[in-house]
């Protein structure tokens, strides 16, 4: 019996919240953004690619707009730039390869987020997909020996027509938190953190030589961003969440 209250109560607390105006913002953010070549889900570190895989930082910005439907649930649609890439080096005795990638990413990202609010704050988590297209890109290879870098020609026009794919599909997993700032709580600053998992391949045809297996590995890309901004909020007044008291309630 008392399951089946607590599980009456929780619903009630659900549909109560559902009927409650919608809250919809729109903002700005920025930050660093980091991006890293995986080895298909099984292997994410490339550990058959005969090197290792590093991050190739870069910067995080766009614009965002987000729709609480109650305190729990909402959606988030955001157009972003995204500057990442990937790093791999290749050591042999004393000498070693590395080869930096970079490239300049649309990105159009499409979550749900699930959290909780009060008067001043919103905590979620998110889960959704995205969309991305490579606008351009540069790569540079170099030869270290005894730790000295030998000439190269350093970086170069990155081949969208031949060598990589310029459209990246995905899934992104992440969560962030709002703070109401203003005495109206209506405007408030945003803190965010994703992380965008490629499903597609990295390379349209089988994977360059450097790597010591290409025809056993699949290289897809991945990218970790981290955004602070500010949004501005319609509809649903922030203060609605504010704790009732038992003054309150015999009020209504």
């Amino acid at each position: 019996m008392k399951k089946l209250l607590l599980v009456l109560l929780l619903l009630g607390v659900i549909v109560h919240e559902s009927d409650a105006k919608i809250q919809a913002g729109v903002g700005i953010k920025v930050g660093p953004a980091m991006g890293r070549w995986n080895n298909g889900i099984l292997n994410p570190k490339l550990s058959t690619a005969g090197g290792t895989v590093g991050f190739q930082p870069g910067v995080h910005a766009g614009i965002q707009a987000r729709i609480w439907f109650n305190k729990f649930v909402g959606i988030n649609l955001a157009g972003e730039f995204n500057m990442q890439g990937s790093t791999f080096t290749r050591v042999s005795g004393v000498n070693s390869q590395k080869v930096t990638h970079k490239e300049n990413q649309i990105t159009l990202p499409l979550s749900v987020m699930v959290g909780w609010g009060n008067e001043r704050l919103r905590v979620f988590g998110n889960f959704g997909g995205y969309f991305g297209y490579n606008i351009n890109g540069k790569d540079k290879e170099a030869i270290y020996l005894n730790g000295s870098e030998q000439p190269n020609s350093g970086f170069t026009k990155a081949d969208y027509k031949e060598k990589y794919n310029s459209i990246d599909v995905g899934v992104r997993v992440g969560g962030g938190i709002q703070v109401y700032v203003d005495k109206k709580l209506k405007s408030c600053v945003t803190f965010d953190i994703n992380y965008d998992y490629g499903l597609m391949k990295t390379f349209r045809e089988e994977e360059p030589s450097y790597f010591s297996n290409p025809e056993k590995i699949k290289i897809t890309p991945s990218k970790l961003l981290i955004g602070v901004g500010y949004s501005y909020t319609f509809g649903k007044s922030q203060a609605e969440e504010k704790p009732r008291r038992a003054g309150d309630m015999i009020t209504d």
